[in-house]
Formats: C-alpha cells, structure tokens, sequence
C-alpha cells in the first residue's frame, strides 16, 4: 500500500491523501491525514503487510514517512 500526501492542500481548501493512487481523501488539515495515513499503516504492519507513507516537503521534495512509532506512542 502507499500512501502519498502532497504538501499543499487542494483547490478546495483540505488536505489530500491518496492511497494507492485512486481518488484522494480529503481532511481537514495535513495532521489529521497523516495521522490517518499512520492509522493505516499501523493496522497494515500489525497484517505483516507492507506499506509506505510519502510526504511531499515544503521543498517539493517527496520522502518516505518513519514516524508511525512515534505518532503511536
């Protein structure tokens, strides 16, 4: 599963998380997306499945998302 999450919200205003690059969620601000995204990943690494977060930065520059742990704790 891979999970992309563009810096900038879109032309609606909310902030966009797309899954496996279908239509993409929207909320309210990029928080509660990546903590979906998280949420996700979480229920996928507990299957034994794989997953990856991608963020886009400020830079434009797109990274692969490590903080599931920390978000849980």
């Amino acid at each position: 599963m891979t999970l992309d999450l563009p810096h900038s919200p879109g032309h609606d205003g909310s902030f966009l998380l797309s899954i496996n690059e279908s239509e993409p969620l929207h909320f309210p601000s990029r928080i509660s997306a990546l903590a979906y995204a998280s949420k996700l990943a979480w229920q996928r690494e507990q299957q034994g499945l794989d997953y990856a977060i991608n963020v886009e930065g400020g830079d434009g520059k797109w990274r692969l998302f490590r903080g599931v742990r920390r978000l849980r704790a």
